[in-house]
Parts: structure tokens; C-alpha cells; sequence
């Protein structure tokens, strides 16, 4: 049976329907699902895990000092510590993976951090890293401070040892070139005699990460000098092939499934990525959480609203170091029980063994106890928070401002002949921006992913209307049709004569049907042996 053009439309009207539906709604989601999950799994032989294990091109990372202008008044009087911001000095950082070890069974890579620096001097402008500036000694002030912490018994003979290693030190200030602070480094003799020098350059040699011994007895201090180009701590984290959620998540650090540092089961657990990736599909309530080896903590970047980024359209995140001394679940973070920094503040001493501290770039959304303490900072927003662009279908961060600021909580301690008139404040050393900005290469390969994205809901949808626009005219189709189809059969007026005559062949065969259903017969059927005569009887 030959179809009409009406019953053509409607069935291919209604494949087309299914066909859109379950391809544009069901298999091509679930295939780009599938294509995203294969291409950022950090298996061998992925583009992805290339670029993951050396970053083809250089972050910029770029470091703030604070030079402090009233050295004397401060070590002498007490004074209000008054500071001038220099910078950025600029480097071109380039991030590598090194001595990367696979684990198919528990799906993971295990790699160290090698981290390398270079000035780069056409950007830093007319600064060269020879200038001259004067900033709170790390180690001077940092020993007394620990001792104070740990040993306050030992501060008389830590007292004589600085004398003799430092050849008695007038105030705990150092001055010298940002170079030298930064990666040349700046001397110190520990080639003493003395008892209590002895005694102390012993416990550097033992403990300090960042001393560099260039001849015996002389030790070289530097703020990034020791990580420069050197192979550093061991992270292993999932590869995301068994499961893509789990993508980048930190389980072992320096050989440790978990921190035990600090106050709680929650603050020792890593909690999050190594912040070089991230899952894919993530929804804003998920945040983004990252692992800092450098504080040993994770960080949560909290979400703040949706933007767009060279056109793509992209998430916008945060993150700070909350309040310990307020919020319950950071209390793990508190120097100890009866002690806890105020707003803003996170203590490193049991990270790096050091009494620094870290913040945000001039106590930006810390307490403002800690910004009236010093003169000379200036806290903003758009200088000195932390900024993540992200895009969430793919888990691409694709423009990111990571600033962190180093302090060194100071005040006097009366055994210590340089400390003993030190004012009780939190003292500014430095602060870096870490930051990655994707230019066109990269952000245009995210661009054609979305276009076709675009393209593809934008014709399900216009098919899917086609598709329902022909189910609706092929049925009116058919309606019309339906209509021409019924037909009204006439009455005719029929002449006595002709039923004598036996000419009415309507009336004869109402007539006949008429004696059939009295005799019982079916309707149906006609009597053909019945004669004109017999309809006379009637």
C-alpha cells in the first residue's frame, strides 16, 4: 500500500524526533563526558600528562620586599616599624615533574617538585636585584623567636651565641642587596669557637633546610637560592584513568598518606589536588581545594561568580587563610591550645621550623590589629587577593594570581641583647604572586571545543523544532484529508407507477430487506425469486 505524502512527514517527523533526543540529549553529552575523561587522565602517552610533567611555558612569579626604613627606632625605642614596598622583581618560573614512578594497581604517579627561576630582567623594569635594602634578619630574629618558643631556658646562651656568630650586632636588621635576600645568598660564619656558637651553628647545620654550606664553617643563606633548579619534596597523586573525579588528588607526601602536624584527623588529611589540576565537572558548591606543600595545608578557593575569560565563560574563585581563632574547624591550625593567631594569620613553625607566618599580600583580609601595627601598607583587593578563573568542564584554571606574604611575628624578649626593646607587632618580610595567564594557544582550543558545543545545541534545538513542527503539520495534513474523504448519499422521490412497475431498484431492495427481516433473513440478503406481483400484496 503506496504511503501518503501526510504519513511520509509524520514518520520521518517522528524518527528525526527520537533521533535528536536520544543523540543530542543522551549519547553526545555522555560522549564528550567520555572524550574529556580520556584526554585529562594522567596516563601515559596524554598530551595532558605531558604538559603536566613539564609545563611548556613559564609562570610568572613575582616577589615584593618590604624595606624597612626605621630600623634604629625600632630596636632601640620600640618604635612603629615603617616599611616601603619594592618590586616586582619578575622571574620566569618553569614548573617540572621529575623522577615520575606509575602505579597502575592504586592508580597514581608519584613525581618531585623541581622548580626553576630566571630573572627576567626586560619585564622587572629599572629594577636589577642590586639594590640595597634593609629587612628584619630571618635568622637573628628568627632563632630568638624559636628558642623563646621551644627553649626559653636556652636564650642566654643563644644570646652569646649570635654575638659571637654575628660579631656583636647592634639591632636584629639585616641590609643587603635583594639579590643576595633572593637566590645569591648572604653569609654566615659559623666557623666560631666559642661554646655557644659551636652550639648553634651545630643545630643550623641539622635543621636549617635553606643553608647551603659553601666551605667549612660558612654557611649561605637565601630566601629560594637552595630551591632553585633543585629537585625538592615527593608528592604522589591519583591519575584520574580509574575514576576522573579523583584526578590530581593528593595521597602521599614526602611518603606520608597523612600530615601529623597538626591539631586534628580533618587538618592532617591532604584533602585536595596538588593545584596544578583538577577534576573535571566540577559544580561551584565542590570549590576548589588544593594541597600548598609550601604551608602544609590544603587551601579551599571558595566560589564568588560567574565571568568570562577571552570569551569563554568560566567561574571566578578565592581563597584565604579564615580564622583559627574564631572558626572551629581551623583551631587545628593554632601555634597550641591556649594560643591562637587572630584573622587571616597561618602559622608555618611546625611546616618549615621556622617562627614565620603566612597571609595574605599586606594582611589583606586579616585582622586589622596586624595592618595598624606597621606603617606603610596598603591592602586591595585587586593587588593582593587570590584569583582563580576557572572552567569547569574541562577543570582548566586558565588565569590564576596565587599571593602569599611571609611575616615574622616579633616582640621584645629581654635576654636577647639585640631583641630586648622590640615592639610586639607582626613584622612584613616579603611577599609573590605566583601567576599563569593562557593566552590564545591555549584558550583556543577551549574556544573550538565550545563552538562546537554552540553549534551542536543549537541545531538539536532547531531540529528538534523542525522535527515537532513536522509531527503538527503532517497530523493537519491528514485532518484535511479525512474531511474531503466523507460523502452524503442524496434521497430520491420515487413515483407510485414505478413501484407497480417494479423500477425502483432502491425501493425494491427496501422492500425486499423489509419482508427478509419479518421472515427472519439477514438484512443483508436479497430474495432475487420474488416476483412484481408479490410486491403487490403489499
Amino acid at each position: 500500500m503506496k504511503l501518503q505524502r501526510p504519513h511520509k512527514i509524520a514518520i520521518g517527523s517522528i524518527v528525526g524526533f527520537l533521533f535528536i533526543v536520544i543523540f543530542g540529549w543522551v549519547v553526545f553529552p555522555r560522549l564528550i563526558k567520555s572524550q574529556i575523561k580520556n584526554m585529562l587522565a594522567l596516563k601515559q602517552g596524554n598530551e595532558i600528562r605531558d604538559m603536566y610533567v613539564k609545563v611548556p611555558f613559564p609562570l610568572t612569579f613575582k616577589v615584593y620586599m618590604f624595606n624597612v626604613t626605621n630600623p634604629l627606632e625600632i630596636s632601640e625605642k620600640g618604635a612603629m616599624p615603617i616599611v616601603q614596598e619594592i618590586g616586582p622583581y619578575i622571574y620566569d618560573e618553569w614548573k617540572e615533574k621529575v623522577d615520575t614512578v606509575d602505579d597502575e594497581s592504586d592508580d597514581t604517579m608519584e613525581y618531585r617538585i623541581k622548580n626553576t627561576f630566571i630573572f627576567n630582567r626586560a619585564q622587572s623594569g629599572s629594577l636589577t636585584g642590586d639594590e640595597v635594602i634593609t629587612m628584619l634578619h630571618p635568622l637573628i630574629a628568627g632563632i630568638a623567636m624559636a628558642v623563646e618558643r621551644e627553649k626559653p631556658g636556652a636564650l642566654a646562651l643563644v644570646n652569646k651565641a649570635l654575638t659571637s656568630i654575628y660579631r656583636n650586632p647592634t639591632h636584629p636588621f639585616l641590609t643587603t642587596t635583594v639579590d643576595a635576600l633572593l637566590f645569591s645568598g648572604v653569609d654566615i660564619a659559623c666557623n666560631v669557637t666559642d661554646f655557644a656558637g659551636k652550639a648553634v651553628c651545630t643545630q643550623l647545620r641539622n635543621e636549617a633546610k635553606d643553608l647551603i654550606e659553601i666551605e667549612p664553617g660558612i654557611f649561605r643563606f637565601s630566601l629560594f637560592g637552595p630551591k632553585n633548579g633543585t629537585i625538592g619534596q615527593k608528592v604522589k597523586v591519583k591519575r584520574g584513568v580509574q575514576n576522573i573525579m579523583d584526578l590530581g588528588q593528593v595521597v602521599e607526601f614526602e611518603g606520608k598518606p597523612k600530615l601529623d602536624m597538626w591539631g586534628s584527623e580533618e587538618c592532617n588529611t591532604y584533602g585536595g589536588t596538588d593545584s596544578t589540576i583538577f577534576p573535571p565537572f566540577l559544580k561551584e558548591e565542590d570549590g576548589l581545594v588544593s594541597f600548598a606543600p609550601d604551608i602544609c595545608r590544603r587551601l579551599p578557593a571558595y566560589y564568588v561568580e560567574n565571568t568570562k575569560y577571552d570569551g569563554i565563560s568560566v567561574r571566578r574563585y578565592s581563597a584565604d587563610f579564615g580564622d583559627q581563632s574564631k572558626v572551629k574547624a581551623e583551631k587545628c591550625y593554632c601555634p597550641s591550645e591556649d594560643f591562637c593567631y587572630k584573622k587571616g594569620i597561618h602559622d608555618m613553625y611546625k611546616c618549615v621550623g621556622a617562627p614565620f607566618v603566612a597571609s595574605l599580600p599586606h594582611f589583606y583580609l586579616s585582622d586589622e590589629s596586624y595592618q595598624k601595627g606597621v606603617r606603610g601598607l596598603n591592602p586591595t583587593k585587586d593587588k593582593h587577593e587570590i584569583i582563580i578563573l576557572f572552567e569547569s568542564l574541562t577543570g582548566s584554571p586558565v588565569f590564576a594570581k596565587k599571593r602569599m606574604q611571609f611575616s615574622l611575628p616579633i616582640h621584645a624578649i629581654p635576654k636577647v641583647t639585640t631583641m630586648a626593646n622590640m615592639p610586639d607587632v607582626m613584622m612584613p618580610l616579603f611577599w609573590v604572586e605566583e601567576g599563569v595567564e593562557l593566552n590564545r594557544t591555549w584558550t583556543g582550543q577551549l574556544r573550538t571545543l565550545f563552538t562546537t558545543l554552540k553549534v551542536v545545541k543549537v541545531t538539536k534545538w532547531l531540529v528538534l523544532l523542525g522535527t515537532l513542527g513536522g509531527m503538527g503539520g503532517a497530523g493537519y495534513m491528514m485532518y484535511q484529508l479525512q474531511q474531503q474523504s466523507v460523502t452524503i448519499t442524496p434521497v430520491h422521490t420515487v413515483n407510485p407507477n414505478d413501484l407497480k412497475n417494479g423500477k425502483n431498484n432502491t425501493i425494491s431492495m427496501v422492500a425486499q430487506n423489509g419482508n427478509n427481516i419479518r421472515n427472519g433473513t439477514s438484512v443483508g440478503h436479497v430474495n432475487r425469486a420474488m416476483s412484481t406481483n408479490e410486491i403487490d400484496k403489499y
